[in-house]
């Protein structure tokens, strides 16, 4: 077979270098892998065979910037590996695919739904998928009527911004957490916030932000990650995510549910998804949708990323790909971990 090139964004994001080795490690043919990030100390570089360094995704030079690369590089296929890039890659993918590269990403409407959870809570809201009780709120005085509605102070409330990155933004509001406890014993990474400390950074701010305040739900937590066209779910591994750190969940076992494969089957067609996504549960409860490749369990026979770059390509076949449901390995466990890598 023809080696492929392969466009690789925000190749310093924590699953980049599993999903990059992973994708080397292929041996029906050679795949060039050409990384970009915004800085140039991210590790991907280590493991691409090309690297460029790119603005950030909201940066009005940053498809310009790509499309230098396409014209250079001439690369078969993008995979967008960022939350921050896949509203303007999901904007520009006809002017990315002119320039000759298939665009492993969603329509601009159904990545802007996905994105934006107010959206897709509403989209969602009254169909068969759970969503927690939400309010999207624009003062701070809907805020503090929104909490109450929710529960509070009775029960937690959370909230974030509609469009955040990962854990940006995502506050845990309740009083009943001993601040001197989480100033001696947590990490510098305190997810907590109590009303009144909302009150001094907000009440005289004449600038409030945009927030989507919602129900707190707690239970295990899963992630569905389904390769899909269309808005067909074609093959879709259901993972646990476990011992969380610092926003990363550590530690992934793949599983089996039905209730969540159909759920994600339900959401990717209500919303006419394309290629790889990240659907992430907690009990029955929808908390969000990347548009985006995130991070894999990759089993023998089974390399998601892979199966999305010759789909793309026309080598394989929609019946192909779910055909590879037989492989996917119930209780196989993976671990993320620190590693280091030494350059001069």
């Amino acid at each position: 077979m023809k080696d492929l090139k392969i466009l690789i964004t925000a190749a310093g994001s924590p699953g980049s270098a599993t999903n990059i080795r992973y994708l080397k490690s292929i041996e029906e043919r050679k795949l060039i892998l050409i990384g970009t990030d915004l800085n140039h100390d991210k590790i991907g570089k280590h493991w691409c065979d090309k690297f460029y360094t790119v603005p950030k995704g909201e940066d009005e030079n940053f498809i310009p910037r790509l499309l230098e690369i396409i014209k250079k590089e001439k690369p078969d296929v993008l995979l967008p590996q960022s939350s921050s890039e896949v509203i303007p890659l999901s904007k520009n993918k006809d002017v990315l695919e002119d320039a000759g590269v298939k665009v492993l990403i969603s329509s601009e409407k159904s990545v802007y739904k996905s994105e934006n959870k107010a959206e897709l809570y509403k989209f969602l809201e009254g169909g068969p998928v759970k969503i927690p009780k939400f309010r999207l709120v624009n003062t701070l005085a809907d805020f503090l009527d929104a909490v109450k509605v929710l529960g509070y102070p009775n029960t937690p409330v959370c909230f974030k911004p509609p469009i955040s990155k990962g854990t940006r933004g995502f506050r845990i509001l309740r009083d009943d957490v001993s601040r001197k406890h989480a100033l001696l014993n947590e990490r510098p990474i305190n997810r907590f916030i109590s009303i009144n400390e909302f009150k001094e950074i907000f009440e005289n701010d004449t600038d409030f932000p945009e927030l989507l305040v919602m129900q707190f739900v707690e239970g295990e937590e899963h992630t569905t990650d389904p390769l899909t066209r269309n808005g067909k779910t074609l093959l879709c591994p259901v993972k646990t995510r476990e011992n969380e750190r610092a926003g990363l969940a550590m530690k992934f076992v793949q599983t089996e549910n039905q209730h969540l494969l159909e759920s994600t089957e339900y959401i990717v067609e209500k919303l006419n998804l394309d290629w790889i996504l990240n659907v992430q549960f907690i009990g029955e409860y929808l908390i969000e949708l990347n548009p985006r490749i995130s991070t894999q369990i990759f089993t023998p026979g089974v390399n998601i990323p892979y199966l999305a770059i010759k789909l793309i390509l026309n080598e394989i076949t929609e019946e192909d790909v779910r055909n590879y449901s037989e492989k996917v390995k119930i209780d196989c466990t993976s671990l993320r971990y620190f590693d280091q890598i030494y350059f001069s």
